[in-house]
C-alpha cells in the first residue's frame, strides 16, 4: 500500500513540475490547447481559419499615440473577439457598429472628446457600405482610423443638492485637470450610494449637463441632485420561508422596524442570512408599491435548500499520506437555523500499520443569535486519536463558546474547554487534563475565503491555560495576518503574502504538555517539511515542539483560464523553545510550485515543495493535495 501511494505520488508529482515550470522558451500542442510561457490557449486548426462559412478579417488599429491604440484595442470588439470569426456580413457590421459606441466612450474615459473615428472595411467607411454586401468566404481588411483629437480639462464646474453647494474636488473633479468621463459617472454613483447610507433611500440625480467646448478643449459639468427625505424601514415581510421560522430570520436581518433605512447594513443583512448555511439564496430589496416618501418597506425573499447533507472529503501527500474524511449535517434542527453536525476522519493512510492511524470524531452544534442579534453559540464534543511525529495522543474534548460580529468584517469569539488527553513523549506516558478559555479577534476583508484576490485576513488569539495535577499555568497566544493584491483588473495574477507568531508564556518548556505546545511544518504552515518537522528535536531526533514560532509564505498566483492556475512559492518559519520567535532554534525554508483546478466550491490544490534545509531522515521533497489556496 505504501508503495502504491508513493508511486501515484511521485507521478503526480511529475505532472505538477511540468505544469509549473513551463517556460517561455518552451511550447507545445496537446488535444487541441497550446501549453508555452504565456500558458494554456485553445488552437485553432488552420483549415477552420480559412473556412468558406465564416469571414476571416484582419483589423488594424491606427492613431498617433501608442497609448491611445492600446485604449482602442481594449474596448474593441473586433480586436478583442477577432478569434471569434462571424459566420456572416450581418454579425460583422453589428461588431463595427458596436464598436462606434463603445470606442467613443473609451475615449471619452481619455478626456479625449473631440475624437473622429473612422470603421473602414476593405477601405470603405461602415457608413457606406451597401446594404447587400456579403464577405462570407472572403479575407477582408479592417482598419480602425482615430483621430484621437486634444485632451479636454475641466472648465465650469458646478454641483448642488437642495440648493448646497458639493465639493467635487474630492471626487478628483477640479478646474484644469484631465476631464475624465469615468470621474464624473463615479462621482454621482458615490454621492448618491453617500446620501442613501446616511437614510436618504430616494436620493437621485436630477439633471446632468455636460457640454465640451471644442473651441478651449474644455468640459464644463452641471449635476443637479435630490436628496429627499431620511427614510425609516416601516414593515419587514418575509417570503418563501417554509421550515425556517420567519421570526428567525428576522431576527438574524436584524431591520427593526422605525430604524433608519440603510443599504449597507441591508447588504450586511444579506449575507448573514446567506452565511446561516440554510438558503440557495436570500434578497432584501425595497417593496417599491407600498414605499413612499419617508417610509420603506422591506421583502426578505429566501429559498430553503434541503436541511441535510452528507459530505466526504480526501486529502493526500508524500509525508502525511492519504487522508479521508466524512460528514453529516442537519441545517435546521428546531426551525431556528440551528445546525448540528456529526464528523469524522482518518488520516495518515499508507504511513504505516493500523495503529500509525490518525482518527477524530466530533458532534457540533450551533445556533445562530443565540444570545441577541449577531452572537451565536457553539458547542462541540470531540475525540481525537493523533500519532505525530512527536507524540501519541488519544485524547476527548469539550467546548462550549460564543462569536459576537461587532462590524462586518470584525468578529470576537470567546468559550472555554476542558480536555483529558493521554499522551505518549518517547515512551513516557502522562494522563492529563486541560482547562483553557480561548478568545479570538478576527478581522476579515476578503473577497473569497477559498481563493482571495484582495483584502486582509488577521487574527489574535489568547488562550489562558490550566494543567490539572501539575498545576502549571500560562497563556498560549499567537497572531496571524495574510493579504493579497492583484495586478491586473480580471485578478489573473495575484501575490498573497502571509506572516505569523506566536509565544506561550508563564511557563517553562518543561511544564507545558507536548501537545499544547507550538510546531512548525507542513501543508498549513511550512512546505517542503512534514507536520511538526520544522523545529527543534531531541536526541533521538523527535520534534519537541517550542514555547514559540514564526513563519512567513509569499506565493504568486496566476490564473491561466477559467480550469487552471499555477503558483510559486516560498516559505520559511520554525519553532523556537525559546518564547520569543527566532531564538532557540533556526528556520526552515522550502520553495516549491504548484497547480490550481477551479471548481466552484474553491481551486483544487496540487504543491509540491523542496526544502532547502534538509534535515536528517526526512524526505527530499513533499507533495500537498487539498481544497482552497494555501492560505
Amino acid at each position: 500500500m505504501s508503495k502504491l501511494i508513493r508511486a501515484i505520488v511521485l507521478n503526480v508529482a511529475m505532472q505538477v513540475c511540468v505544469l509549473g515550470c513551463v517556460t517561455s522558451s518552451y511550447a507545445f500542442d496537446l488535444f487541441g490547447y497550446s501549453f508555452d510561457g504565456n500558458g494554456i490557449t485553445k488552437t485553432q486548426d488552420a483549415s477552420a481559419n480559412q473556412s468558406t462559412d465564416v469571414i476571416n478579417y484582419q483589423v488594424r488599429v491606427t492613431s498617433v499615440s501608442p497609448a491611445i491604440e492600446a485604449v482602442i484595442s481594449g474596448a474593441s470588439l473586433l480586436v478583442t473577439e477577432q478569434a471569434n470569426l462571424p459566420e456572416d456580413t450581418t454579425s460583422l457590421l453589428a461588431r463595427a457598429r458596436v464598436d462606434q459606441k463603445r470606442i467613443l466612450a473609451a475615449l471619452y474615459g481619455e478626456a479625449r472628446y473631440g475624437a473622429v473615428l473612422k470603421i473602414l472595411i476593405n477601405n470603405v467607411e461602415l457608413e457606406d457600405i451597401p446594404f447587400d454586401s456579403d464577405y462570407v468566404g472572403k479575407t477582408v481588411d479592417v482598419r480602425i482610423d482615430v483621430d484621437a483629437g486634444p485632451e479636454f480639462l475641466f472648465g465650469q464646474l458646478s454641483a448642488t443638492a437642495d440648493g448646497q453647494a458639493i465639493d467635487l474636488s474630492t471626487f478628483g473633479i477640479v478646474a484644469n485637470v484631465a476631464a475624465k468621463s469615468g470621474l464624473i459617472l463615479d462621482a454621482q454613483t458615490q454621492i448618491i450610494a453617500d446620501w442613501r447610507d446616511k437614510g436618504y433611500a430616494f436620493a437621485v440625480l436630477n439633471s446632468r449637463s455636460i457640454e465640451a467646448d471644442h473651441g478651449r478643449s474644455k468640459l464644463d459639468v452641471s449635476l443637479l441632485f435630490d436628496k429627499g427625505m431620511i427614510a425609516h424601514v416601516r414593515n419587514v415581510r418575509v417570503e418563501g420561508a417554509v421550515d425556517v421560522r420567519v421570526a428567525t430570520i428576522v431576527q438574524v436581518a436584524d431591520m427593526q422596524a422605525g430604524s433608519i433605512y440603510n443599504p449597507t447594513q441591508i447588504k450586511q443583512a444579506t449575507r448573514q442570512l446567506q452565511d446561516l448555511g440554510v438558503f440557495n439564496s436570500a434578497v432584501i430589496k425595497v417593496d417599491d408599491e407600498t414605499s413612499y416618501g419617508d417610509q420603506v418597506d422591506l421583502i426578505i425573499e429566501v429559498s430553503e435548500r434541503k436541511p441535510r447533507t452528507l459530505g466526504v472529503g480526501v486529502t493526500a501527500g508524500n509525508l502525511d499520506g492519504l487522508g479521508i474524511e466524512g460528514f453529516w449535517v442537519h441545517r435546521n434542527l428546531f426551525g431556528g437555523a440551528e445546525r448540528l453536525r456529526a464528523e469524522a476522519s482518518v488520516g495518515r493512510i499508507g504511513q504505516g500499520n493500523l495503529n500509525s492511524l490518525d482518527f477524530h470524531t466530533a458532534l457540533v452544534y450551533f445556533k445562530p443569535d443565540a444570545f441577541g442579534p449577531k452572537t451565536s453559540f457553539e458547542g462541540k464534543i470531540s475525540f481525537d486519536i493523533e500519532n505525530s511525529s512527536a507524540f501519541v495522543k488519544r485524547g476527548g474534548k469539550a467546548e462550549a463558546g460564543l462569536t459576537h460580529q461587532l462590524r462586518e468584517e470584525l468578529t470576537l469569539k470567546g468559550g472555554i474547554s476542558a480536555e483529558y488527553a493521554v499522551v505518549t513523549n518517547e515512551g513516557t506516558t502522562t494522563n492529563t487534563g486541560v482547562f483553557s478559555a480561548p478568545i479570538e479577534l478576527t478581522y476579515d476583508t476578503r473577497d473569497n475565503a477559498l481563493d482571495p484576490t484582495a483584502g486582509i485576513h488577521a487574527t489574535v488569539f489568547a488562550e489562558p491555560t490550566y494543567v490539572l495535577g501539575s498545576n502549571a499555568t500560562f497563556v498560549k497566544s499567537s497572531i496571524k495576518a495574510s493579504t493579497y493584491y492583484a495586478f491586473d483588473k480580471d485578478k489573473k495574477f495575484v501575490l498573497a503574502g502571509r506572516v505569523a507568531a506566536g509565544s506561550i508564556f508563564g511557563a517553562a518548556l518543561s511544564d507545558v504538555p507536548v501537545d499544547r505546545r507550538f510546531f512548525a511544518g507542513g501543508a498549513g504552515s511550512v512546505r517542503g517539511y512534514g507536520y511538526q518537522a520544522a523545529g527543534p528535536r531531541s536526541g533521538s531526533n523527535v520534534p519537541t515542539g517550542g514555547l514559540s514560532f514564526a513563519e512567513m509564505s509569499v506565493e504568486a498566483r496566476y490564473r491561466i483560464n477559467e480550469q487552471f492556475g499555477v503558483v510559486g512559492f516560498v516559505d520559511s518559519g520554525g519553532a523556537f523553545t525559546s518564547n520569543v520567535p527566532g531564538q532557540g532554534g533556526s528556520f526552515y525554508t522550502g520553495v516549491g510550485a504548484g497547480v490550481r483546478y477551479i471548481t466552484p466550491l474553491g481551486p483544487i490544490r496540487a504543491d509540491f515543495a523542496i526544502p532547502i534545509n534538509k534535515i536528517t531522515g526526512q524526505p527530499e521533497y513533499g507533495l500537498y493535495l487539498g481544497i482552497g489556496q494555501a492560505f
